[in-house]
């Protein structure tokens, strides 16, 4: 263990031994993946028994800039299971775009710092998949957590969660000071459980990429890549580049191409069985979603330096899809909340799962990866706010793309039904994807996000009607990064084969870019949100 990782543990151990409420939070130097100051604040592992066992729960704070905060943000990921230092970076920029707004970052219990649900021995660097867990893994994985946690388990739930962000903005909130929320996919269900724990605690809540309850089910989740990649076939028929090499009906030639691929196509590409889950991961990701039909385009030609091409993208995106040296999300806490509570009654079987995937051109596999663990798995029961709606006055800002399919826009629609308050506004945004305050980019240069510009336009005022101007200024879904299509493409087109010294290179270097490349990389794993952090 790591000096840094022995102070973290004194420090854990410290608050617990406090085991106080309502003191103070002690802050202190976080770790290196989180900005400001940290701490980790004893809190009931059962809100309904304060007095009983406590749990170390981490929560980072970026003081605001001017030094004179009028506000407070609270950050909260998604997953579930996501970590929430993935929000670094987002709270050094917006800190610059809000200087009068502090930070905070809550880690759900069960998370990173948070008292992570895992196991050493299945998660260990020298298992069979490292850090991730095989299907083989899970069993004795469930055993040992259960063996650590026992009947605790049942308390790494939403609604516990709630009542520790609760519990922390009484403890951080200073007189005068307005607080908001903002939960971004998961993090949307946090947030409605809190808005259902604490109806009218804070000024406003902001809603990224809607969770809808009793409608959005991760057992649902492979039957929704088709229709938003039917869509954006589309956009390509229409784009003048995509549409000239793809023609008017870019989706059919999609679906040909898997089939082909299915029956021997392109013997010379070595992973052929990837495609369904490679591009539905493709299409969660606003940079590289557009390379989905250069992608189709060159495994329907299959000359050889087409070949290498994609085995040059192939290792460019599993360079991108490397675990964290530090592992922070926590599966086991995925599986925990999406089966306890994010999960059809009476849920459905492994073989209708594997139905539900077979039935569709691209599938992420989301269904048949989370299901195999239904019939061991310690399920918590649900509470009475499971799958309902909170009942609020609470000015709120709920945000959804209309090519997410993570968060469907039909699905994620029910809170425009749901959430009618005076102050409660449902925007649709065209083209984004998941996660609409980063994946909204406008035209107008230096000018930040749509989604980040909505969001600001709400904090300034949350009961006025929020700005949304920047949707007339989005940049087309097919505008990409000349960079990023360069690194992915070997610097060369993304559609042709020019004679070049590149592609003369590229084409001797032939199956070698694979041989290092795990093909795992470029499946999905289930998490809500993309697994690929772009550099």
């Amino acid at each position: 263990m790591t000096d840094d990782a022995d102070h973290r543990v004194a420090v854990q151990a410290e608050a617990l031994a406090d085991g106080s409420h309502d003191e103070p939070i002690a802050w202190a130097a976080c770790p290196s993946d989180f900005a400001a100051e940290c701490a980790w604040v004893a809190l009931p592992a059962n809100h309904d028994d304060p007095d009983g066992p406590a749990l170390p729960i981490f929560v980072s704070h970026a003081p605001a800039r001017s030094r004179h905060a009028k506000a407070q943000l609270w950050l909260l990921q998604g997953g579930p299971g996501g970590s929430g230092s993935s929000f670094t970076r987002l709270v050094q920029q917006a800190s610059a775009l809000l200087p009068d707004m502090e930070f905070f970052v809550l880690e759900h219990r069960g998370v990173g710092e948070s008292a992570r649900l895992g196991c050493a021995a299945e998660e260990s660097p020298g298992s069979e998949d490292g850090m991730g867990l095989t299907s083989d893994e899970w069993p004795a994985c469930v055993e040992a957590v259960k063996t650590q946690w026992g009947e605790q388990l049942d308390y790494f739930s939403t609604t516990q969660d709630a009542y520790d962000l609760g519990s922390l903005i009484k403890r951080t909130r200073a007189p005068g000071r307005q607080v908001f929320v903002f939960g971004v996919s998961y993090g949307t269900t946090r947030a409605l459980r809190f808005l259902q724990t604490h109806p009218d605690l804070v000024d406003g809540v902001i809603l990224d990429s809607v969770v809808s309850p009793g409608v959005q089910f991760l057992s649902q989740f492979d039957e929704q890549f088709d229709v938003v990649a039917k869509d954006l076939a589309q956009l390509c028929a229409e784009d003048p580049q995509c549409g000239e090499h793809m023609g008017a009906d870019p989706w059919a030639k999609v679906v040909q191409l898997i089939a082909k691929l299915e029956r021997g196509h392109c013997p010379a590409f070595m992973h052929r069985s990837l495609v369904r889950e490679g591009f539905g991961q493709l299409l969660m990701t606003r940079e590289l979603r557009a390379h989905i039909f250069p992608l189709a385009y060159r495994l329907e030609r299959c000359e050889p330096l087409d070949i290498a091409v994609v085995e040059n993208y192939l290792s460019v995106f599993a360079s991108l899809s490397e675990e964290p040296t530090v592992e922070r999300d926590s599966p086991v806490l995925q599986k925990h909340v999406a089966l306890s509570e994010l999960w059809e009654e009476p849920a459905p079987s492994l073989d209708t799962l594997r139905e539900r995937c077979d039935s569709q051109v691209l599938c992420p596999g989301v269904g048949p990866y989370a299901g195999q663990s239904a019939p061991f798995w310690p399920t918590y029961e649900h509470d009475r706010f499971a799958n309902k709606w909170p009942e609020t006055d609470t000015p709120i800002l709920a945000m959804n793309g209309t090519l997410d399919p993570q968060t469907p826009i039909g699905k994620a629609k029910a809170a425009a039904e749901q959430l009618q308050g005076e102050h409660q506004h449902f925007v649709t945004v065209p083209w984004s994807p998941h996660g609409v305050f980063a994946s909204t980019p406008v035209a107008t240069q230096g000018a930040p996000n749509c989604g980040f510009q909505m969001m600001g336009s709400f904090l300034s005022d949350p009961k006025a009607e929020p700005d949304t101007s920047c949707l007339a200024d989005l940049l087309p879904p097919f505008v990409t990064d000349p960079q990023l299509d360069a690194q992915f493409f070997a610097g060369l087109p993304a559609w042709d084969n020019p004679e070049t010294t590149a592609s003369q290179q590229l084409l001797a270097a032939g199956a070698s870019n694979l041989a290092g490349v795990d093909a795992r990389a470029f499946v999905v794993r289930p998490l809500m949100l993309p697994q690929v952090r772009l550099r």
